[in-house]
């Protein structure tokens, strides 16, 4: 499943495979939400497979907007797809601890 982003009233939806290959689109795609935007929420419930590239880019996302003030939530830690490789890579941590 090609990488899929919907965006509804500041939640952005990521569905399909997040790997290598989508990082360098995912950061110029959330720096230019990172500029207009002081809080948002990315939402990894549907993403089929998470690589340990895009772990440690939504990692950097997560300090990023901390350095700038800002506030990301990402919400997916039910989804096994994804909390099993930020297990691994040690990134789980900026995974919100509850659904919104």
């Amino acid at each position: 499943m090609p990488l899929e982003i919907k965006e509804n009233r500041g939640v952005y939806e990521i569905l399909g495979e997040v790997t290598a290959q989508h990082v360098g689109t995912l950061q110029a795609y959330f720096d230019s939400i990172l500029e207009t935007n002081d809080s948002f929420m990315v939402n990894l419930e549907n993403v089929t497979v998470l690589d340990s590239s895009a772990a440690h880019f939504f990692e950097k996302l997560y300090r990023k907007s901390a350095e700038l003030n800002k506030v990301v939530a990402l919400i997916g830690r039910q989804n096994e797809n994804v909390l099993e490789i930020m297990n691994t890579t040690k990134t789980n941590y900026i995974l919100s601890p509850d659904r919104v």
